[in-house]
């Protein structure tokens, strides 16, 4: 399997982040929170100047360095880019309860349409979609069997416990924050590979990169979504 490099990039799920605010984010790949001028409302990039440390072990971890200037044939950098997406296929299954727990928690109509739209996207593209990339004969070509009989690994449990539990245990609002750090590092990491990995032909670029450094739009609406505003709203 995978060598020890292999779980660093899973690790993106441990790095906390938090919610945000009404005003345009900054971009998160271009050394978002250093700015001494953030708004008191941009919680998300306040706490990533705060954590500025992690967030840049989290986005020049070793396996992102290694997928920056590896080759299509280079055998162990494929093989942890099979495992990692693995990994995240187990994510996007537990997505399900997680925005099934979200959903039920709704305040109004709007928001449990806007939600249960979420959750469906989960069951019908989000989760079929990433085993597809596993499986499929001209993407990873993964058998099934070993897909589902991998290990779910120590982060990928964690993280997916860490977002279950603050779905069941928190406001519509508030478990937002628990899915921040993915959703924000997806963006940040492949769009810097984006701009700089020596090959474009490899197919962690062809699978993951280019579909993830596309998102800056849903990135920004995620924070939106977690105002501090609404946030202070459904507390009380």
């Amino acid at each position: 399997m995978a060598d020890d490099s292999v779980s660093l990039l899973a690790n993106h799920r441990f790095n906390e982040s938090a919610t945000s605010h009404d005003v345009p984010a900054q971009d998160p790949s271009h050394g978002a929170g250093l700015n001494d001028d953030i708004p008191e409302e941009d919680l998300v990039n306040r706490l990533i100047r705060d954590n500025q440390d992690l967030w840049n072990q989290l986005l020049q971890n070793d396996f992102v360095q290694n997928m920056r200037i590896a080759s299509a044939d280079n055998q162990p950098v494929l093989d942890g880019f099979k495992w990692y997406m693995i990994q995240d296929f187990f994510y996007c299954v537990q997505l399900i309860a997680y925005n099934a727990d979200r959903a039920a928690k709704a305040p109004n109509p709007t928001i449990y349409g806007k939600l249960t739209k979420t959750l469906n996207n989960t069951l019908t593209q989000w989760a079929p979609n990433a085993l597809q990339t596993c499986t499929d004969a001209d993407k990873l070509n993964i058998p099934d069997t070993v897909v589902f009989a991998a290990k779910r690994e120590e982060a990928t449990e964690r993280y997916t416990k860490f977002i279950s539990d603050t779905a069941e245990d928190e406001n519509w609002v508030v478990s937002l924050l628990a899915q921040v750090p993915g959703i924000q590092s997806y963006y940040a990491i492949a769009r810097d590979l984006q701009q700089t990995a020596l090959y474009q032909d490899t197919a962690w670029y062809r699978l993951w990169v280019v579909d993830n450094a596309k998102h800056y739009k849903s990135t920004t609406e995620q924070i939106s979504e977690g105002s501090m505003r609404n946030v202070t709203l459904f507390n009380h």
